[in-house]
């Protein structure tokens, strides 16, 4: 054998070695996930919520809980974390019942912190904001990666930016026509929160909280008849009209069925809190509540 035979022989050789483990992938296979594609999403269990609510005091230092009795201080020993003002997580170790003192003109806001009754806890880490409404829980309990990022809409950009086509969705949706509607924020995941009052129907009125996302439409619909009084119609001096100011998110989490939102409805009188939870294409009031006196004097 000469030597060109030699050497094409040994290069025959060298590629059927180099070639015979390794198969060539097939342009159509499908890429290997990755280990952050396999994690399973975050989620928060709704049933798991329970109500305790409070308040910051103007320092941001501290949050009363009130509306629970004394007593109950190896279950509040638990409470670790705060989370409102659309979504601020706090960790926070309780410190003390608080007496309160017979100073107390009975409002439940900053300017009257030292003088109500209730569990006090110790802001450990950042600041709350002063006089917003917080809700304490357990973080084995509470999973805050289920957390969704909330950017809430400027007052006076809220009526600016609402496209023409997301009206007519929810006209057609409610086959009713809007009187008002506002954005109140944007949420991570592509979707947005409205405010809605519809043109009022004889004594019939109603205004509605409306999700919108890349499946449609979700309403939590509040219906009033007038009966008389038409200055007071979902609340005590209303005037029958909502307005963006009434309303901001405490937070808003995913759940198995879809977002959950913790939300605060301020009136003439006082503040109330409460949970909505998607079932479907709506949205239901979880029977999960808080409310705080704030009356001006």
């Amino acid at each position: 054998m000469n030597k060109l035979s030699v050497s094409f022989l040994i290069v025959l050789l060298l590629a059927g070695c180099s070639g015979s483990n390794k198969p060539t992938p097939s342009p159509s296979a499908e890429p290997t996930p990755t280990a952050s594609m396999q994690q399973p999403a975050a989620y928060l269990e709704a049933e798991k919520l329970k109500a305790n609510f409070g308040f910051a005091d103007e320092s941001g230092k501290s949050i009363l809980v009130t509306g629970q009795e004394k007593g109950l201080d190896a279950q509040m020993q638990q409470l670790n974390e705060a989370i409102g003002d659309h979504g601020q997580v706090l960790k926070v170790k309780l410190n003390k019942w608080q007496e309160g003192t017979e100073n107390s003109n009975g409002r439940e806001m900053a300017h009257n912190f030292v003088n109500l009754p209730g569990y006090l806890y110790t802001v450990e880490e950042g600041n709350a904001t002063p006089d917003e409404t917080y809700y304490l829980t357990d973080q084995a309990e509470f999973n805050a990666n289920a957390l969704i990022s909330v950017k809430p809409t400027e007052v006076k950009q809220a009526s600016l930016n609402v496209a023409e086509s997301v009206r007519q969705n929810i006209v057609s949706a409610k086959n009713r026509e809007v009187e008002h509607i506002w954005k109140l924020a944007d949420l991570s995941g592509d979707r947005q929160l409205y405010l809605v009052q519809f043109i009022r129907q004889d004594q019939e009125m109603l205004f509605s909280l409306v999700l919108e996302d890349k499946a449609g439409l979700t309403f939590m619909d509040y219906p009033a008849v007038i009966q008389g009084d038409e200055f007071s119609v979902w609340r005590v001096d209303d005037g029958g009209e909502v307005i963006p100011e009434m309303f901001s998110i405490l937070f808003a989490a995913e759940t198995a069925e879809g977002p959950l939102l913790g939300m605060e409805w301020w009136g003439a009188e006082g503040v109330n809190t409460f949970f909505l939870k998607k079932e479907g294409d709506v949205f239901k009031e979880m029977d999960i509540q808080y409310g705080r006196y704030t009356s001006p004097l």
